[in-house]
């Protein structure tokens, strides 16, 4: 199993003020039950449960990093947002009541992310947030190679190839608002420019947008 966990976790470089991964820890509190939509091998969720002291439940459909993840989380089931009743089949296994529903990447991926963050509500306690992160296409990158008529389709980053939906940091609040949710607290994310700087200018230097948001 160490040679898999190797092959298939990856740096979190908590460290880093501008790592997506450090924002969206940020902005769960201590104690929380959280649900990581996406789990993959529950490494984020893992070290939630030893940095936050919360109880972490997972759900992904890559059936090898659940193998993983089951060893690490409160609990990790194969389950797909895609489908309609992905929300009623957690009701069915007891699992609801959350502090924290966490979209790190996952929502660009999705047909219909309006749909699901919906259904989500559902599992929500009265109180409870959702933490969702997405790439910024307005990147400065992005821009550049339009400027020279590129838009080509990558193995990661902004233009992943399995990317379905793209968002600016406005339409990705518009996204949240027209599923029902208030926008609380909007960060930003990025690779190797200080995070200071990445903040003054969101919309050219962001690589991720991340926003934390209640039902209304």
């Amino acid at each position: 199993m160490t040679e898999e966990k190797q092959h298939y976790d990856f740096e979190l470089n908590l460290d880093n003020p501008s790592n997506v991964h450090g924002i969206e820890m940020a902005m769960i509190s201590e104690g929380s039950l959280v649900l990581d939509i996406g789990c993959h091998t529950g490494i984020m969720g893992d070290v939630l449960q030893k940095r936050k002291k919360a109880k972490v439940i997972g759900i992904d459909t890559d059936i090898n990093a659940l193998r993983i993840a089951r060893e690490r989380l409160q609990a990790a089931l194969l389950i797909d947002i895609e489908q309609k009743d992905w929300a009623d089949n957690l009701l069915r296994e007891g699992y609801h009541n959350f502090d924290t529903i966490l979209f790190g990447d996952v929502l660009e991926h999705t047909t219909s992310p309006e749909r699901i963050l919906q259904n989500a509500k559902g599992l929500l306690k009265p109180d409870g947030q959702i933490i969702v992160s997405v790439p910024n296409v307005a990147n400065w990158r992005i821009r550049f190679g339009l400027l020279f008529g590129r838009f080509e389709y990558t193995d990661s980053g902004i233009l992943d190839r399995t990317h379905l939906r793209f968002f600016t940091k406005k339409t990705a609040h518009s996204l949240l608002t027209d599923a029902g949710y208030n926008v609380v607290n909007t960060e930003v994310a990025g690779y190797a420019l200080p995070h200071w700087l990445i903040k003054m200018f969101p919309g050219l230097f962001a690589v991720q947008i991340v926003m934390s948001a209640k039902p209304f």
